[in-house]
């Protein structure tokens, strides 16, 4: 590229007057960055700052901290750092798992309306996409590495992504040596252990001899994929609005939409909750048993504890790490003065105060402050309860509550029970037994029920 292209990459990405912090590693690609945008600050007149993180995964990591202190401070850069714990315990690998760290503390970090910028190159993006066309990714992947994107309180934004690597080589050779300035190398990056390095190394080399305008290709391959991407979107949000019932897909109007665009749909609903995409082939299959189950029967789809769960005539998606591990205690104390916390998908309970109306009375009737004041407290399902409401002549078991009135079969165990007089009095905000509910002209204590997974 022609001297100056970096900075000129820069000049057309930028905004002026915007407030700038730069992903700073050390290493070459986030040195020439940094230094690129010192010399433009009074072109352009944004402010610069610079974040460190430090990984703890080498020996030196401490040595490579100072070292960017130091360098950023002799550009007259402001550099923060911060310490992560990189947990590798996900199975993805360490690679991910130091990213994953590594964007958590720059987020954590970044101040409203801030840009957060990294130095990622056209060559990165040639190896991402690779990496994604090997592991089958579609176009969400092949989309390789976004230009711009909304994160935490800023931006993040990759005003390098179409400069070639050999610029940046040329600007650490041409501009930086010459004014004394070094870089840090990360041995893992040339780790052919790793997938990344593997390809940097041992792949990339040989395509760029047959090939040498592979990353560009890529790039532009990559912008396209993106463009497809983002109308795939924009399709699943259209579809949402017909088939998105709440929380909830209905399975009539899904089953009116193609298979292509039914799966686009269900992925699309996985990363709205910010979960992983479910695997191709799962979705497939599992989509398929969904469909196919007879009455009665409950087929699960999971991945990554994930679950897309189908009751009746809608399919539900479930976090199913939060809906597991509650123990459930005989009993447990309420006091009516303060909200009972339940946790994970129990949420919590409260009381409210409710205004005395005549009868009929509409929706859950609230219970007597005579009762409340005797005592309460809640307990889970162990089978057998009944309860009679205000609204029925008859004692009912909950199974037979819970089946017309369409509870969830996942979330029977997590209503929570509210015992008074040692007779169950209530079925969280559902359900009021009629001995123990406020009368007519008689102000009583609503139960809210708050913070809890679905239930229908």
């Amino acid at each position: 590229m022609r001297p100056g292209a970096i900075q000129q990459a820069l000049l057309q990405s930028l905004p002026e007057d915007a407030a700038l912090c730069v992903a700073f590693s050390g290493g070459l690609d986030s040195t020439v960055l940094l230094h690129a945008l010192a010399g433009l600050r009074q072109e352009r007149r944004f402010s610069l700052r610079a974040l460190h993180v430090n990984h703890g995964l080498q020996v030196a990591a401490g040595d490579w901290e100072a070292h960017c202190l130091a360098l950023a401070g002799s550009l007259g850069v402001p550099c923060a750092t911060a310490r992560v714990v990189v947990r590798n315990n996900t199975g993805q690998g360490l690679e991910a798992a130091a990213r994953e760290a590594r964007y958590g503390a720059l987020r954590d970090s970044l101040q409203p309306a801030e840009w957060l910028l990294t130095a990622h190159h056209a060559d990165d993006q040639l190896e991402t996409v690779l990496l994604h066309l090997f592991r089958g990714s579609g176009v969400e992947g092949l989309a390789g590495i976004p230009r711009t994107a909304v994160f935490g309180a800023g931006r993040l934004c990759r005003p390098l992504l179409d400069v070639p690597a050999e610029a940046l080589i040329d600007y650490g050779a041409n501009v930086l040596i010459p004014q004394r300035l070094g870089w840090l190398t990360d041995p893992m990056n040339a780790d052919p252990a790793f997938d990344r390095g593997y390809l940097r190394h041992q792949v990339t080399p040989v395509l760029r001899r047959r090939f040498p305008a592979a990353a560009g290709g890529a790039g532009r391959s990559a912008a396209l994929a993106a463009e497809a991407a983002g109308l795939l979107q924009e399709l699943a949000r259209a579809d949402a609005c017909s088939v998105v019932d709440e929380h909830r897909l209905s399975l009539e109007s899904l089953g009116k939409l193609s298979p292509a665009r039914q799966r686009n749909l269900l992925r699309f609903q996985a990363r709205e909750r910010g979960w992983a995409v479910p695997p191709e082939r799962r979705l497939r299959e599992g989509l398929a048993q969904l469909w196919a189950a007879g009455p009665g029967r409950q087929p699960v789809l999971g991945w990554s504890g994930h679950e897309i769960r189908r009751f009746r005539q809608h399919l539900h998606l479930i976090d199913r790490a939060s809906s597991t591990g509650f123990p459930d205690a005989t009993l447990l104390a309420w006091s009516a003065g303060s909200p009972l916390v339940l946790g994970g998908v129990r949420g919590q309970l409260s009381l409210s105060p409710a205004a005395p109306l005549p009868a009929p009375r509409h929706g859950t009737p609230p219970l007597s402050t005579a009762v409340v004041a005797d005592g309460l407290q809640v307990a889970f399902r162990s089978g057998g309860e009944r309860l009679r409401t205000a609204a029925d002549r008859h004692h009912r078991t909950l199974k037979y509550l819970f089946q017309t009135q369409g509870i969830v079969p996942w979330m029977r165990g997590h209503l929570p029970l509210v015992f008074a007089r040692r007779e169950l009095a209530a079925v969280g905000n559902l359900w009021t037994a009629d001995w123990a509910a406020a009368q007519p002209e008689e102000a009583g204590l609503q139960i809210v029920w708050t913070g809890h997974a679905p239930v229908r």
